[in-house]
């Protein structure tokens, strides 16, 4: 029986929640026509209650899919509700959406599907536009051209060059009332190559026609936050969650390179740099243990030093047995967090709490980071709350 089995077994109760045949549940965005700059949210609306701390979604292309899981009968607690899913922004277009349905009772089964559709409407004035509209330092970014002539997506590339971020494209002269060449359209994204520290920077953005010279046609002055998102990812496979800060690493997770990673939706504030951190801050210690397959975080200097000598004493025992070490191996610093002083954390901040799921008797060590009262509230039907460990950053 996995963590999450015991999750809901410990919660079984007479009643059962099974989805009536004629009941058609539906997957709505919020706010229903999101323009550029406007935080997407996906809600299931249904009576069906979903497993909170298991909800996930992923970006490919033009097509959202977020992955529900239920107890067609027998299960409930805290952590079963209605939770909706915070995607974020996202780039203007059309997108498909699919609602993934899995019953926790028959693992086995296909997905029940519900679909619609969202579109996202680009900003209303031409220009060059940073997508987020308020970047994060060392975090992916995008920029977003609006134009008045056509022009093909697929030309656009963005580098960094000192405080400026030049974008350039290839677009159609045609005559007023003409047709758009196969490909073209008034608006398209395209990502930076490099990552931004935090800063002021200028977005230029120079287009040019039938091959010829470039010509700076738009600019756009933006800041950089100091702080940085440390993104959250949920494994169904291995019921494990793992954070990422750092575009390199979230772009390989987004892009499904390292297993079926997923984003929950969920994210705090930290520092990707000392130099930007601000006072109260500490390194965050990064382990990785391949027994269980995990990894650890910790703010807590004593926590650290402890599992680093754990780590030297834990090989030099594996080397003299035949064995692989599979413990806590330190991995360096992840980033660096507002710590709280005696389990409080200042005022402008969020509570970051820290959840075990107990389970280091199977060699299936989990901890989850959470500032969502949602989600403590359900984490804490079945895992151990081990109280306020990080504050996120404002």
């Amino acid at each position: 029986m996995n963590a999450k089995s015991t999750f809901l077994a410990a919660a079984v109760i007479a009643a059962a929640f099974p989805v009536a045949a004629q009941e058609q549940p539906r997957i709505a965005a919020s706010p229903v026509l999101p323009m550029y700059g406007m935080p997407v949210v996906l809600d299931l609306e249904s009576s069906l209650r979903t497993f909170i701390p298991a909800t996930r979604y992923v970006i490919s292309a033009n097509n959202i899919t977020v992955d529900y899981e239920y107890a067609s009968s027998g299960a409930n607690s805290t952590a079963m509700g209605r939770e909706p899913v915070q995607i974020g922004e996202i780039a203007p277009g059309n997108y498909n959406v699919t609602a993934r349905l899995f019953d926790i009772n028959k693992p086995a089964a296909a997905p029940r599907l519900v679909q619609n559709t969202l579109a996202v409407v680009p900003p209303q004035s031409y220009g060059v536009y940073p997508l987020p509209s308020q970047p994060r330092a060392y975090a992916p970014t995008s920029v977003l051209v609006r134009s008045a002539a056509y022009f093909n997506p697929a030309t656009m590339k963005a580098r960094v060059s000192g405080d400026v971020v030049r974008v350039e494209f290839d677009y159609a002269s045609l005559a007023p009332g003409a047709d758009a060449p196969a490909g073209m359209q008034m608006f398209g994204t395209v990502r930076i190559a490099q990552v931004m520290g935090a800063g002021a920077y200028t977005i230029e953005g120079w287009g040019r026609t039938n091959g010829g010279a470039y010509q700076k046609f738009f600019t756009y002055d933006m800041v950089v936050a100091q702080t940085t998102p440390v993104v959250e990812y949920y494994s169904a496979r291995l019921d494990h969650y793992f954070m990422a800060a750092g575009a390199d690493e979230i772009d390989l997770l987004d892009r499904g390179r390292q297993g079926d990673w997923k984003r929950t939706g969920l994210d705090f504030s930290a520092f990707t740099r000392y130099a930007d951190a601000i006072p109260g801050s500490a390194p965050v210690c990064r382990f990785y243990a391949s027994g269980p397959n995990s990894h650890f975080f910790t703010g807590n200097s004593g926590e650290c030093d402890y599992l680093k000598a754990l780590e030297q004493l834990q090989r030099a025992r594996a080397q003299d047995e035949g064995r692989v070490f599979e413990g806590w191996a330190y991995e360096g610093t992840a980033f660096y967090a507002i710590v709280p002083t005696n389990g409080q954390c200042p005022s402008y901040t969020l509570p970051v709490n820290r959840f075990y799921n107990n389970r280091a008797a199977q060699n299936d060590s989990n901890h989850r980071f959470t500032t969502d009262a949602a989600q403590k509230a359900a984490m804490r039907d079945g895992w151990v709350d081990e109280g306020v460990h990080f504050c996120s950053a404002p």
